[in-house]
């Protein structure tokens, strides 16, 4: 697992975070991760530990550690995780705008990359 991969799943973990608690899609979706990224079982123990407990973009976030393309694909990972229960709260709506404005995305670009991830999603869901 590169450490751009790590910083992502870190990340995704606050998003998953937004309403208060990590359901179990959510945990799947972050699970899946691990082993797409290659995780070993020392990182998957690492990743779960940090998980438990109680994170936030504002504190949580590597922000200096996420280049470009990780920028990106944190962004269409996150707007998955939001949807990973079958529904969007209000909370998992402001954490997804507030993630967008963080990253420094603009409305367009955001709007881009967050369709093509529902769309890809949608053709293999």
């Amino acid at each position: 697992m590169t450490p751009s991969e790590k910083n992502i799943v870190k990340s995704l973990v606050a998003v998953a975070w937004a309403d208060g608690t990590v359901a179990e899609p959510e945990r799947g979706m972050i699970d899946g991760l691990l082993w797409a990224f290659g995780a070993s079982d020392e990182e998957e123990i690492e990743l779960r530990d940090y998980a438990a407990k109680k994170r936030s973009l504002d504190e949580d976030l590597p922000l200096a550690e996420l280049g470009p393309s990780d920028r990106e694909l944190l962004l269409a990972h996150a707007a998955l995780l939001t949807h990973a229960d079958g529904k969007q709260t209000k909370a998992e709506e402001k954490v997804l705008a507030r993630l967008v404005e963080v990253l420094g995305f603009g409305a367009a670009a955001a709007k881009e990359i967050i369709g093509h991830a529902k769309e890809r999603a949608g053709r293999h869901g």
